[in-house]
């Protein structure tokens, strides 16, 4: 009886030392020697608080840590490893552990070395700014709209995911996906605070104020729209689906199709107008028909007068309209405009403080916070 009371004491140390140090709600997760490995496996940034039970100063510092758990989840997870533990002891002499607390970032799993936490100030907004300003971005930065096409046709055996951003700032969760991802997909962002960048994309319009992800598969150059939640779970999943193959792109890649051969129908009349424009000559197509450089229905060879009257009276098609898109101008036709299809990107809309995709019924959004802010979730772009 007493060795199975033992053994149940040993199973449940961790979720004790939770209860007796940290709050019940708390988002801190205990570990144990192998959990921590486990831990440090995953390519992401995380926290962990080398504790003791006993410890007035570890007392003291949970409620904070914890409020800081909070406010970085699910973006950092905040762990803890209580030392008592005999089997824990071997683990907090590995990580160098002399006093408690002992506070530890890990920028990358075991893949970076651990960065000690040294300040005294112990409150959850120190806590949190600290960790928030070690996150490793690795997402490339593009100044000149003008790279972003260099940047998209480079490597483009693997996917790669663009942020439109609005704000100067690079958002905490574009750095979190982009660290968690950044071996399997290439990550970059833009300051696109006029959405110049985003229209002459040929993306469908969206807020006004809201930032766009755009994502390009792998062995594209063309955008793909997805359409979900801006949020740190739903872009996680779909991210996986992009990597596992199992994200359902045919519908986008219908559409790029047809775009494609828009463009290139646009392409013929442009050179058309510029071959044909001192003339007005007729290029005749395989039925003996043609465009002048009006864009006028040019007549057949052998057509009789009043055949001939019938097509002076056709109308004239749509006017040519010039379309300022940002660094260069782009000609394109009115009438295509009306028909062409939606080129085919995915999107997700992000606002900076709150977003609401109405076709996603979705839990109410958290506010983000400025990056010194340390009291509310982040986990929106």
């Amino acid at each position: 009886m007493l060795l199975q009371i033992f053994a149940l004491t040993l199973v449940l140390a961790p979720s004790l030392v939770s209860a007796a140090i940290f709050p019940k709600d708390t988002h801190v997760k205990m570990l144990d020697a192998k959990s921590f490995k486990r831990a440090m496996k995953k390519n992401e940034t995380s926290v962990v608080a080398f504790v003791a039970p006993w410890c007035g100063h570890c007392q003291r510092m949970a409620p904070e840590y914890s409020k800081a758990a909070l406010s970085l989840y699910p973006l950092i997870p905040f762990y803890a490893v209580d030392c008592d533990v005999e089997s824990n002891k071997r683990l907090c002499g590995g990580q160098g552990v002399q006093g408690f607390p002992t506070i530890k970032l890990f920028p990358r799993g075991n893949q970076k070395p651990p960065v000690s936490y040294d300040s005294p100030t112990r409150t959850a907004s120190a806590f949190s700014n600290w960790a928030s300003k070690l996150v490793p971005n690795i997402a490339k930065k593009l100044n000149d709209p003008n790279d972003i096409t260099d940047w998209a046709s480079h490597k483009v055996s693997k996917p790669r995911a663009l942020l439109l951003n609005k704000d100067k700032m690079v958002p905490l969760l574009w750095q979190v996906l982009s660290n968690k991802y950044g071996r399997e997909i290439q990550f970059a962002s833009h300051n696109d605070h006029k959405g110049k960048v985003y229209l002459s994309m040929g993306l469908k319009a969206g807020e006004k104020k809201a930032s766009k992800v755009v994502i390009y598969p792998a062995g594209s150059t063309v955008p793909v729209l997805y359409e979900g939640l801006n949020k740190f779970g739903p872009l996680s999943k779909f991210f996986h689906s992009v990597l596992d193959g199992t994200a359902d792109l045919k519908v986008a890649d219908e559409e790029t199709k047809a775009e494609e051969a828009v463009h290139e129908t646009q392409a013929k009349q442009e050179a058309h107008h510029t071959l044909f424009a001192d003339g007005g000559e007729t290029i005749k197509d395989g039925n003996g028909t043609g465009h002048d450089v009006h864009g006028e229905v040019g007549r057949k060879e052998n057509a009789s007068p009043q055949e001939a009257t019938k097509e002076d009276t056709k109308s004239e098609p749509e006017a040519v309209v010039a379309s300022n898109t940002g660094e260069d101008e782009q000609v394109i036709f009115a009438a295509v405009i009306e028909t062409a299809p939606t080129q085919a990107s995915v999107v997700v809309e992000v606002d900076e403080i709150t977003t609401t995709i109405p076709s996603s019924p979705s839990p109410k959004p958290v506010g983000q916070l400025k990056s010194e802010d340390a009291e509310h979730p982040r986990d929106e772009l």
